[in-house]
């Protein structure tokens, strides 16, 4: 049976106001809670930009379900040694599984503070370089060196340390970075669906993990939806606005000012916008498309909430959705 998850948008929402969202969606009975992990959000006009390691912390004392970032730039942004830090004391202080979730990262998180944005392969390379950390971390016993090509360790060592450690899921939308999960990862995450989720990617991880000799079935596979609920369809339309610019491929571009951003978004036609987002007038069109995700094969569906009234998306969820799929 699929899971359907909440993610919280740090983009969007104040840092309380997540928590209350949070909280609603538990309530609501959605499983899970995933958080974006940015310095600069999607857009400039009433956008927020808060700190996901922040907030989580006080998340983690508020919410009984499982946690985790959707997704942390493995970059320059962090040493992959405080991720594992960070994230086995999110875990250590959690009763729920913790997981943390790892990308190549994109432009806006690294120029503003200086950083290069460099070519894919290199991105590809610090998040493999990353992962080998973090488990060398996590897993190591005595004091720990590493040297690569982009990140070194000089006798590091984890001195707070969970009884069982974070999951690691990948964020992939090609099946060059998915196939890391392979061999280091409990799980990917995607905003493909389709046939290039179905025919592409999917197949892909399913067939490098075989190759790991580990079974592929125990790779859980999350798809990120944003969602817009409204009595009103054109209300829901427009309330889709900060997420404009995911449909102009922002994500493989040096973009990092908000304000040209959000200036791509408005390039979106209506047909992009209602491909890209889950948008709904009534709650069975909500649990028709959730049901043609899941037949996809994804384990989990985290949805964001950009509605006019986010309130009321819970609402719904939790009365009439959430029961049905």
């Amino acid at each position: 049976m699929v899971s359907i998850d909440y993610m919280a948008h740090q983009e969007q929402y104040s840092p309380s106001e997540l928590l209350r969202y949070s909280e609603l969606a538990v309530e609501a009975g959605y499983d899970f809670i995933w958080t974006s992990d940015h310095f600069h959000p999607w857009y400039h006009t009433d956008a927020e930009a808060g700190f996901a390691w922040s907030w989580l912390g006080a998340a983690v004392e508020r919410l009984d379900v499982p946690i985790g970032t959707c997704v942390t730039p493995a970059s320059e942004h962090y040493h992959p040694a405080l991720m594992a830090q960070s994230f086995a004391t999110l875990q250590e202080m959690h009763d729920e599984r913790v997981v943390l979730g790892l990308s190549t990262g994109e432009a806006m998180n690294e120029i503003p503070l200086g950083h290069d944005w460099p070519e894919y392969d290199v991105r590809r390379d610090r998040l493999e370089e990353t992962l080998e950390i973090i488990h060398l971390l996590w897993e190591s016993e005595d004091f720990a060196d590493y040297e690569g090509e982009h990140f070194d360790l000089d006798g590091a060592k984890l001195y707070t340390e969970p009884e069982q450690q974070p999951e690691i899921h990948i964020a992939a939308n090609g099946p060059a970075t998915a196939s890391l999960t392979s061999e280091y990862g409990d799980g990917f995450i995607t905003v493909k669906k389709g046939e290039e989720y179905t025919d592409r990617l999917y197949p892909a991880v399913r067939r490098y993990t075989e190759e790991e000799g580990r079974n592929p079935d125990a790779i859980e596979t999350t798809l990120l939806v944003i969602a817009s609920y409204d009595e009103d369809y054109d209300e829901a339309v427009q309330s889709t606005r900060p997420w404009w610019a995911t449909t102009q491929n922002v994500f493989d571009r040096a973009l990092a000012n908000p304000k040209e951003i959000e200036a791509e978004g408005e390039k979106a036609t209506r047909e992009e916008i209602e491909a890209k987002c889950l948008i709904a007038d009534d709650p069975s069109t909500l649990a028709g498309k959730l049901e043609e995700f899941a037949e996809m094969g994804f384990d989990r569906i985290a949805i964001g909430n950009t509605s006019p009234e986010p309130e009321r998306l819970f609402e719904v969820m939790g009365d009439e959705v959430i029961p049905s799929v």
